[in-house]
């Protein structure tokens, strides 16, 4: 008698009577739902282990500075070489290289650009020698390992230009603009600290080619003198902080342009009245010597 060993799933389907057939598709459902589920685990578990080897850390570093990134291998594999790549839309592209025996290859496009200043196989470092806006992005660092291929992380870098920023106040016939402009990268953000009402907030921005972004905010006070000796705060938002810039609008006279052409009027007339004054003066004193001439000629005649 030959004895066969049977599934286990066939086992319990034979041991059990047979349930209606509407109820099959659910205990099967359920059965390879439950594999699906496992699987997925230990997918992603794989998943997570594979990019815990490799430490890396994002930086943000001031644009025109010197900046780095690192790779750290943290599993023991044996390292043939080191390759830094530029991830770019199409595919990434190489940059660099390190092993042993060929030590450090830099792509001819980035020469003068960039080396590998950590000379290691388990731990690497990329060092761009003055970022410009073409190194902004995120680059690769693959470790070519002997039995294992490839194993890879990803680091990126930011560049930022610190918050140019200029704060003036002008008086004009109605009312007081006060002006608070910021440069920088990225984008900054102005807020106000007044005291009063009435005043209306517009803001521009604009765009530049070297990679900063100005932001005016213009604040117009309908009533210019409630804020008389009083203290205006712009607030400049950057990188998450927040500056505080200061400006006391100073007591003083301001003219309206009816006050202005009045004066300006006035004036015009108080010269006009001098140059006819004078005039009548000038000619009163040559009648007088015309006429003393006369008087003389006439005693000589005689």
């Amino acid at each position: 008698m030959v004895r066969r060993e049977i599934p286990c799933a066939f086992q319990l389907k034979l041991a059990t009577p047979q349930p209606p057939a509407r109820m099959e598709k659910p205990v099967f459902g359920r059965f390879f739902c439950h594999l699906s589920t496992y699987r997925l685990i230990w997918f992603l578990a794989a998943v997570t282990l594979c990019r815990a080897q490799v430490v890396t850390r994002d930086e943000r570093e001031l644009l025109n500075t010197p900046a780095s990134l690192r790779c750290s291998l943290e599993t023991s594999h044996e390292v043939l070489i080191v390759t830094w790549q530029k991830i770019k839309a199409v595919s990434p592209e190489n940059m660099a290289t390190f092993s042993k025996n060929h030590g450090v290859v830099v792509q001819t496009a980035y020469k003068d650009k960039i080396n590998i200043t950590e000379l290691g196989l388990q731990s690497s470092t990329i060092t761009f020698w003055n970022t410009t806006l073409d190194d902004e992005g995120c680059y690769k660092c693959l470790f070519n390992t002997f039995g294992s291929g490839k194993i890879s992380g990803i680091a990126c870098l930011t560049l930022f230009v610190q918050p140019t920023v200029f704060l003036n106040y002008k008086f004009f016939e109605d009312h007081l603009n006060i002006t608070c402009s910021a440069n920088a990268r990225p984008a900054p953000v102005i807020s106000w600290k007044v005291s009063g009402s009435g005043m209306d907030n517009s803001t521009e921005i604009l765009s530049h080619s070297n990679g900063t972004t100005s932001v005016t905010s213009v604040l117009q006070v309908k009533d210019p003198k409630s804020q008389m000796g009083k203290e205006v705060i712009c607030q400049v938002l950057h990188l998450g902080t927040v500056v505080d810039y200061r400006q006391t609008v100073n007591k003083g006279f301001w003219f309206s342009v009816p006050l202005l052409l009045s004066i300006v009027s006035l004036i015009i007339l108080l010269i006009l009245i001098s140059i006819l004054l004078y005039w009548k003066r000038r000619r009163t004193q040559d009648r007088g010597e015309s006429l003393q001439v006369v008087m003389t000629n006439k005693e000589g005649n005689k």
